[in-house]
């Protein structure tokens, strides 16, 4: 009598049809979750949209570009949890007073704490020993992107 596998055994053997003509096991699949390599140039790209959409006085596109950029941390705090405490940290440290300032419509105190937010991040590249990774602001304006605020709709 062939003996029971154990649950781990039985998930381990569950493959996935990726509908290209290839299966995938789990394992697969988890190899396949973006790191921060993948993850940190769009979120400084919303960074960069960010900043340039505050500068435009279109509130709702910078509060718009944060979130999305906040949510690409979390994904990547999720995926790999050796980032998670200091995106953890870079989130409730520097994300919450960009909003804050974005919500009260404060450029000046946006600007404050967004070259604060960005300096945060290059230390971070310093801790885990990447001090090339040296990100700043472009100083254009994304090409991509009509910055200016659009009227409230009724």
């Amino acid at each position: 009598m062939a003996e029971d596998k154990s649950f781990e055994d039985r998930v381990r053997e569950v493959k996935f049809d990726n509908a290209q003509g290839r299966e995938l096991t789990g394992e697969d699949l988890a190899a396949l979750q973006p790191g921060l390599s993948r993850l940190m140039p769009e979120i400084g790209n919303r960074f960069w949209k960010l900043y340039h959409a505050a500068q435009a006085r279109n509130w709702p596109l910078a509060k718009f570009q944060l979130k999305e950029a906040t949510k690409l941390m979390e994904l990547g705090a999720f995926t790999r949890p050796k980032y998670e405490e200091h995106l953890g940290k870079f989130i409730e440290e520097q994300v919450k007073p960009l909003m804050a300032a974005l919500e009260a419509e404060n450029l000046e105190r946006f600007d404050r704490v967004f070259h604060a937010a960005v300096e945060q991040a290059n230390a971070y590249h310093e801790t885990w020993e990447k001090p090339f990774l040296r990100w700043k602001v472009p100083a254009q304006p994304p090409p991509d992107l009509d910055l200016a605020p659009r009227p409230k709709a009724k």
